[in-house]
């Protein structure tokens, strides 16, 4: 059988290279295509195209949507499945449009958004997954080409002669090991940019050029109320909902990736906690440095980062750790997001891994409509007591996402969410508050502006009537410290080239070939 799978401004998208990885041992067929990229969101592709499609974060032209049904239409799939994101449900609905005129295979839409507002999703796809997918996929792709009945699959909901069927959830696969790795093989992939589905192209500043992104683990410890993972424990329970996958698997797919791909400089692991567990661990800080040998970074939480999880992630080469933070009001953390981190665990945790040497990027949200003065000053008082050196990674704009928890919690106190076109989305935080508290906290990292300095800026009626002034300095200093579109350092990085200049230098000095040139030219010139 033929699947077409597309995703849209992803071109990881590691949950269709999943389901594409399932579907092809199974003997099946598949053609991956991802409409534009991830460095493309944003653009400005369909702005004024009478065929295209332009709201905020996503811009596809006319040209781009004929060259999507050409390639369906070439394909001629028995079954075409799309994932979704709550900040492209629109997309999703105008490309589900453009391939049911292209083809007449039967629709699934699958991922966070689907499973998180089915009835919307089944309202215009034929089929709707809820939850992982890949046991569904298998079993729904047998029975369609059995020409067998699929209304009563586990985690499928299908609309079907005027009626919907709306199936209980599919217990959750405890044996990922069984699972095929992620598909990366370049056939039969395209990406869909300028009018045309260019295959086995990556686009242009693509990561996937430099880095290889696995999870090693699926479902989060914590259930945080502005996250999927709220949402997905209420769905399947809380017990056994985080499963990982053996240290041995996890390696073994990246040695495999990494011999087709030698150009990879380091590996991203997604997992939403990174080596919660201390034996599995113990055994990848063994392991993987034997077997892999590249840099990686991931992310954690200041609950489980203990010092023997910081030695372990030094010993195995993390470049860098990714630590949320959000907020540095315990009432925040404790009341809105359902948080287990203390202020002093949150503060020892960037000790530890500042220690060690280990860069660290902290991420912060702006926007809560709970938030209140003295939340954002508590914050600015955490951030301020962390070590030197912590990298505040551009302050996330808090994005209530229809029905998760905090955005049902919003609703309940009285607040009118207005959901964006095209969006299963909405943000409350005023433009002017949030300009100005981004300002504040992000030129906490830079030492240019000390302390007292920052509280008194915090305080200041005029700065606060005037936030572009506040927001204008943070984002010089940001361009005058960082390379453009990063958190690297200038002058560390201008330090390090040159180190390596010193090293080759040294190396080539002690050539014999070169001690030869240098005695002929001193000799000879």
């Amino acid at each position: 059988m033929k699947i077409f799978l597309l995703a849209l401004y992803d071109e990881w998208c590691l949950s269709l290279r999943m389901l594409s990885a399932v579907l092809r041992k199974e003997g099946h067929e598949v053609r991956l295509a991802y409409l534009q990229s991830y460095p493309q969101i944003g653009g400005q592709d369909g702005r004024d195209d009478p065929e295209g499609y332009h709201v905020w974060a996503a811009s596809v032209s006319g040209a781009d949507f004929k060259a999507l049904g050409a390639l369906v239409r070439d394909f001629d799939p028995g079954l075409i499945g799309v994932t979704t994101t709550s900040s492209f449900y629109g997309l999703t609905q105008r490309v589900t449009e453009v391939m049911r005129a292209a083809s007449p295979a039967p629709i699934i839409w699958g991922g966070v958004d689907a499973t998180a507002n089915p009835e919307l999703s089944i309202a215009c796809a034929d089929m709707v997954c809820i939850g992982e997918g890949e046991e569904l996929i298998v079993e729904l792709t047998g029975r369609l080409a059995a020409g067998q009945d699929i209304t009563r699959i586990q985690g499928l909901w299908v609309r079907q002669n005027g009626e919907i069927h709306r199936n209980p959830i599919r217990p959750l696969n405890h044996r990922l090991e069984a699972l095929p790795w992620a598909d990366f093989d370049p056939r039969n992939k395209y990406w869909i940019s300028g009018g045309k589905a260019h295959e086995a192209t990556l686009p242009p500043g693509s990561a996937l050029g430099h880095s290889f992104p696995i999870i090693a683990a699926r479902g989060c410890l914590y259930s945080c109320t502005y996250c999927c993972n709220s949402m997905y424990r209420e769905l399947y329970g809380a017990k056994d909902y985080v499963r990982l996958r053996p240290v041995e698997d996890v390696v073994e797919e990246i040695v495999h990736y990494v011999k087709d791909h030698p150009e990879v400089e380091i590996i991203e692991f997604f997992d939403d906690v990174f080596g919660f567990d201390s034996e599995w661990m113990a055994r990848f800080a063994e392991i993987y440095p034997r077997r892999v040998g590249k840099p990686f970074w991931c992310f954690t939480y200041p609950a489980v980062c203990r010092p023997e999880l910081v030695q372990w992630l030094k010993q195995a080469g993390v470049s860098y750790i990714v630590m949320g933070v959000q907020s540095g009001s315990q009432r925040t953390l404790r009341e809105d997001y359902h948080r287990n981190a203390s202020r002093q665990k949150t503060i020892e945790a960037a000790r530890l891994i500042r220690d060690s040497g280990i860069a660290l990027f902290v991420d912060l949200i702006l926007g809560n409509p709970f938030e209140t003065e003295q939340d954002y000053l508590d914050t600015l008082e955490l951030l301020l007591e962390l070590p030197p050196g912590v990298v505040s990674q551009e302050i996330n704009y808090l994005t209530l996402y229809r029905n998760y928890p905090l955005s049902k919690k919003a609703e309940e106190a009285g607040y009118h969410l207005t959901w964006y076109e095209g969006w299963n989305a909405a943000q409350v935080m005023r433009q002017d508050e949030f300009i100005f508290w981004r300002g504040i906290l992000m030129m906490v990292q830079f030492p240019q502006i000390k302390p007292e300095t920052l509280r008194t800026m915090a305080r200041d009626p005029l700065l606060r009537a005037n936030p572009e002034v506040v927001n204008n300095l943070a984002l010089t200093l940001e361009a005058k410290t960082y390379l453009p579109g990063t958190r690297i350092d200038r002058v560390a990085k201008l330090e390090a080239e040159v180190a390596r200049l010193n090293m080759e230098i040294h190396r080539y000095r002690g050539s014999r070939a070169v001690q030869w040139y240098f005695r002929l030219k001193k000799r000879f010139f």
